[in-house]
């Protein structure tokens, strides 16, 4: 049995990132960057109006008296209008370029128009109301570092660059296949002796949730035929196996062997973490299997603490699997004994502190408790209780 850090270097040294694709920024939406996105022009492109109003020389213009209005308007989209003749002034619209000469743009409610000329209420400071060129962003910028994940504004950035396409990592694909004889499909009643398959979905919409490609199979039984077709089946159309149940000490855990005998390379089985003991990782060339358990709490915990890693790092994230934090414990936690523990836990925010406090369940098959928690508190192995008040750290569950 190895600790939950071994693992995590099993895993970073197993799975590297996968190969580049090119996708419209249309469809770029929650992907992982390839590769930097570089302004490759200033932005703005060129002086511009912030407001609309009348562009002049700040330097030329006093309180009551009046430039020469030049006739016409300069709007958003229209090419540089001519350069500016002494004690003139143009009207501009907002997001126009501004001609040569002016340094300030009063807005049209604060000027007054007679005869030809326009006058100023109150005199303007040289810079007011105007964008200059590069102000935002300068050619060259790096808008978006590669491994970024890109969200809306991510989106406008890449725009901004003119990376349309752009290069990104492939996503992952997964399949999902929970085992067990006593599994009915979600739409159907169980009879004595059977449970609906919660792992499946489960598993399934946590993958969806990063966007990964996601198959999902039909159960299989506890059974060595058809344990031993799951493993020596044609897999070329995926990057990762996820299977829940069959992984433990018993009679009908066969999935390990079924594995090994297929050709699979075991890289560890059994992790000194609670809940999640009998979990499994192999490999075969670039096939990943994870060998979740069948408690359900202890197929998601898993998944957080393993699966999402790999297949993170599988995306090319900068930083692999969920976030983690430090919060104020609200409670005393005891001892987490030989196992790095995860207790599912409620975390807020009150007068700017992070709080955190663990909730009750039954044990690994509480789903219901699990369900309530928005993170886990990490609790060392072979450490003393976590005294109330303390700062701990907490893996966030849904980011």
């Amino acid at each position: 049995m190895i600790t939950v850090s071994d693992a995590y270097a099993i895993l970073d040294r197993a799975v590297a990132p996968a190969e580049v694709e090119t996708v419209p920024i249309a469809d770029a939406l929650g992907r992982i960057l390839a590769a930097d996105v570089v302004a490759d022009v200033d932005w703005p492109p060129f002086d511009t109006s912030a407001m609309d109003g009348y562009a002049f020389a700040a330097a030329e213009a006093r309180e009551n008296e009046g430039l020469q209005e030049r006739p016409g308007v300069v709007a958003a989209g229209d090419p540089p209008p001519p350069p500016l003749a002494p004690g003139e002034t143009v009207r501009v619209m907002t997001g126009a370029p501004l001609p040569a000469g002016a340094d300030a743009v009063a807005p049209v409610e604060e000027v007054r128009r007679e005869s030809g000329r326009v006058s100023f209420e109150r005199a303007p400071q040289k810079g007011a109301h105007l964008r200059r060129r590069g102000e935002s962003v300068a050619r060259g910028t790096v808008l978006l570092e590669e491994s970024s994940r890109l969200d809306p504004t991510g989106i406008a950035l890449t725009a901004l660059a003119g990376a349309d396409p752009v290069e990104v990592r492939r996503r992952p694909r997964v399949s999902i296949v929970t085992t067990g004889n006593e599994l009915v499909a979600a739409r159907e009643t169980p009879r004595g002796g059977q449970l609906r398959d919660s792992n499946g979905p489960m598993l399934e919409a946590l993958c969806r949730d990063r966007g990964w490609i996601v198959d999902s199979r039909e159960p299989v039984e506890d059974q060595v035929e058809a344990v031993e077709r799951l493993f020596s089946e044609p897999l070329a159309e995926i990057d990762a196996l996820v299977t829940t149940g069959g992984v433990s000490a018993g009679d009908l855990d066969l999935l390990p062997g079924a594995a090994e005998r297929a050709g699979w390379e075991i890289l560890f089985h059994r992790v000194a973490v609670r809940p999640g003991k009998p979990v499994a990782f192999a490999r075969k060339g670039k096939l990943l299997w994870f060998g979740l358990p069948g408690n359900p709490v202890s197929a998601s915990v898993c998944f957080h603490l393993f699966v999402r890693r790999a297949l993170d790092r599988l995306e090319g994230v900068r930083e692999p699997g969920p976030p983690q934090i430090r919060a104020r414990l609200v409670r005393e936690i005891l001892p987490a004994g030989p196992r790095e523990t995860y207790r599912d836990a409620r975390l807020v925010e009150e007068d700017g502190e992070r709080r955190v406090e663990a909730l009750p369940t039954a044990g690994s098959h509480d789903i219901a408790a699990h369900a309530r928690a928005n993170a886990l508190i990490r609790v060392p192995m072979d450490g003393g209780p976590l005294a109330a008040g303390s700062l701990v750290t907490c893996v966030l569950l849904g980011h």
